[in-house]
């Protein structure tokens, strides 16, 4: 045992190492480019047919091709020679809309008609075609010339071989046409651009004519209207000999408002004067009745103009505060003001008689103590003399009002009639000054004119677009086949397609090695391990089952390396755990692990040797290993089918905490069946890209029907991007990890390398 020891730690490497797998993809039943991109050379073999075929058809047809163009120049606007830019402004924002409406009159039926009568004498070849002798008849019966001609030109239009294109960005409308005659193609958009610009030029002129007759006449008519306003302002202010009658109007406005204070004056003299009078008649020669004294002191009061106003402002005030308290809150402030200025006011009511009733107290003792006829005839008279006075300022108020308000009405009759003519003058200066531009901007160029009559080039080839359309098609119909390829491959390449397709659990993946960083594998192929040593505890109870059959559908799906590599990351958990080899018929674990030979087996155990004499241990990974005889093959099946195999690794198992059994396929031979029957759960191992859909669902049929614990599916050679572990390969990026997490590791071509060996 020392000597097998010693010889493992100079064979096997410290570090976990790898060699070559075979090359798979990484595939999802969802994506379409990678199954695309790993049947290339599908697409390859399709795309050098397709393009040896047609790229010699391309280079050999073309033919050359000429361009010829030329050009209108549109310009956005001409500069006023007197204004500058002025009347640019509003123009540019319509402007691609007037160089398209300009671009669609070059392909009108007025510069057709043009082209074809400057064209008829040319004898050009592009027109000569069978004449529908009818048709020019009935065209030439209606005064059309050249009618066939016409026809010919409008259908080059149409078919797109004459084009008119307004450029953007550019004051340019190019006409172009592609022929293969470049001297007549020439000539055809010559005659375009002469017939275009003749009708242009045509209208400018008689447009110009136009608007200039317009302007003249309305200028004309304004002058015209201005001297009968002017002479209207004239008539109205000569009277005042002036048009600013304000000042007028408000000295009479002063007027009328002094005779108003003059007349309230008088008025109250003449209250006065009546209330005496009678007063006098009254008490003369006799004492005074006291109905008919208060009956006259109830008069002097009411004739008080304040006594009237309070009493009338009283009585709105109360009214407006009756209708507030009905439509306001009680808390509004309105409510409150109201009712404060109502209390004033009849304070200063009651105070108001009270003075009047103190005049007429005092009034009445006077007159009781001179009550002779001289005062009452005085009396009499200056009441006469008051009226009289009434009378005639209320007449020379009614006077003077009514001409205070003619004023104002004159004065607004004028102000009126001065901003119509302001207007008018305005409008009048506005058509003059268009006049004067009209005539200057005749002088200026014209806003549309030749850029340039045809140049003709030789047209690119299109062989170049046809080549690349031709090879972007060939690119297409070889990864159409190659997808169509795909479709009908049903092996499983990622954990998606086995749940989608199957429906097990997978209890994790190894990731393939073709694309990885060397540096990195020991991490990521290790922690691969650990994932499914910790899922399948997970999925189990918590535990892992303590005799575990590892097996897959066919042959050459890396069983035997995922035993190898389990049973090693259970160890490094720091697990006992004893390796045997199940598959009798091709022992594939003893060359894998480079073990003595000559030493003992499963087969010898049976038979009756110590198991301390011939099991195997491997220092470096961490495990014993119970190999098979490579040698002693016969009868397989019948051995597994004796009871003491059972009986055997039941005692076995008593000395380790985990059994792993590599056994041989479900679908190559009934062993795997027997071994199952025997574990407490079954490990099903694939590979990507290798292993086929109903190869997996025929094993897991066989086993579900001899009531076998299926604890999983491994998936191996995964993609890292589809690995469980996928964002785990740079989480270390940066620093190193521990050594000692590498462990012993062996791939699928050293067992296929082994099993050649062991055949031979």
């Amino acid at each position: 045992m020392d000597m097998i020891e010693k010889r493992y730690e100079q064979q096997l490497p410290q570090d976990i190492t790898y060699v070559e797998t075979p090359v798979t993809e990484a595939h999802t039943s969802g994506s379409l480019i990678t199954p695309i991109l790993r049947r290339w050379h599908i697409m390859l073999v399709t795309i050098l047919s397709i393009c040896a075929v047609g790229l010699p058809a391309i280079w050999l047809i073309g033919k050359s091709v000429y361009d010829s163009t030329a050009a209108i120049r549109v310009a956005p606007i001409i500069p006023s020679i007197l204004f500058g830019d002025k009347d640019s402004e509003g123009v540019i924002p319509m402007y691609d809309n007037f160089k398209n409406t300009q671009a669609n009159l070059i392909t009108s039926e007025q510069v057709l008609q043009r082209v074809a009568d400057d064209l008829a004498d040319k004898n050009l070849t592009f027109f000569k075609k069978p004449v529908d002798i009818k048709a020019e008849l009935k065209d030439k019966s209606t005064g059309k010339q050249n009618p066939a001609l016409v026809v010919a030109i409008k259908e080059m239009v149409i078919s797109g071989d004459l084009r008119v294109i307004p450029e953007r960005k550019s004051e340019l409308i190019k006409i172009s046409m592609k022929s293969t005659n470049p001297t007549e193609s020439a000539q055809v958009v010559d005659a375009f651009v002469r017939a275009y610009m003749g009708i242009v030029v045509d209208e400018e002129t008689k447009g110009g004519d136009q608007s200039l007759t317009i302007l003249e006449n309305e200028a004309r008519t304004l002058s015209n209207k201005l001297e009968k306003q002017q002479q209207v302002i004239r008539d109205m202010s000569q009277e005042y000999g002036t048009s600013v009658l304000d000042e007028y109007h408000q000295m009479m406005f002063q007027r009328v408002v002094a005779l108003q204070a003059e007349i309230t004056k008088a008025e109250t003299r003449r209250i006065t004067l009546q209330t005496q009078v009678e007063l006098l008649k009254e008490v003369k020669g006799r004492g005074v009745d006291a109905e008919k004294l208060i009956k006259i002191r109830q008069d002097f009061l009411n004739a008080d103009l304040m006594i009237h106003s309070l009493t009338a402002n009283v009585a709105q005030i109360e009214q407006s505060l009756i209708v507030a308290k009905q439509t306001l809150a009680p808390t509004n402030p309105e409510l409150k003001q109201k009712a404060d200025l109502l209390d004033m006011l009849k304070q200063r009511l009651d105070q108001r008689r009270q003075e009047m009733n103190k005049d007429f107290d005092e009034m009445l003792t006077r007159e009781l103590a001179s009550s002779d006829k001289k005062q009452l005839e005085n009396a009499i008279a200056e009441l006469k003399q008051t009226e009289t006075y009434v009378k005639y300022l209320r007449e020379l108020l009614v006077k003077e009002d009514s001409e205070t308000i003619e004023l104002g009405r004159k004065q607004l009759a004028i102000k009126d009639s001065e901003r119509q003519l302001k207007l008018t003058e305005e409008l009048y200066d506005r058509v003059r000054r268009r006049i004067q531009e009209l005539e200057m901007e005749r002088k200026r160029p014209a806003r549309i004119s030749v850029a340039y009559y045809a140049s003709t080039l030789p047209v690119k080839s299109k062989s170049i677009k046809y080549t690349f359309a031709l090879i972007f098609g060939a690119f297409s119909c070889g990864a159409l086949l190659a997808f169509l390829r795909a479709k009908v491959d049903h092996s499983l390449y990622t954990p998606i397609d086995v749940s989608k397709r199957i429906g097990v659990r997978i209890i994790g993946t190894t990731t393939s090695i073709s694309h990885l960083d060397v540096l990195k594998l020991p991490n990521q192929i290790a922690d691969d391990y650990q994932t499914i040593r910790a899922n399948l505890g997970l999925l189990n109870g918590g535990c892992i089952p303590k005799k575990l059959v590892i097996t897959s559908p066919a042959v050459r799906e890396g069983k035997t390396t995922f035993a190898v590599n389990f049973s090693t990351s259970l160890a490094r958990s720091g697990k006992k755990v004893l390796l045997i080899d199940g598959d009798l018929r091709k022992s594939d674990i003893r060359g894998l692990l480079n073990l003595p030979k000559g030493s003992g087996g499963l087969q010898e155990l049976l038979a009756g040797k110590s198991f301390e004499d011939i099991i195997c241990s491997v220092p470096l990974a961490g495990f014993d290993v119970l190999a098979a005889d490579s040698e002693n093959v016969s009868d397989a099946l019948g051995l597994l089918s004796s009871p003491c195999v059972s009986e055997c690794i039941s005692v076995i198992s008593e000395k380790y905490d985990h059994i792993i059994i590599d056994s041989p396929p479900v679908l190559a031979f009934p062993d795997a069946l027997l071994w199952a029957k025997m574990a407490d759960g079954i490990i099903l191992v694939s590979y990507a890209g290798r292993t086929e859909e109903r190869d997996v669902k025929e094993a897991l049929d066989r086993l579900a029907q001899i009531k076998t614990n299926i604890l999983g599916m491994v998936l191996n050679n995964v993609d890292i991007n589809y690995s469980y572990n996928r964002y785990g390969y740079n989480y270390y990026t940066g620093r190193r990890r521990k050594a000692n997490k590498a462990v012993l590791l062996l791939t699928t071509k050293e067992q296929n390398k082994t099993s050649g060996d062991a055949k031979s």
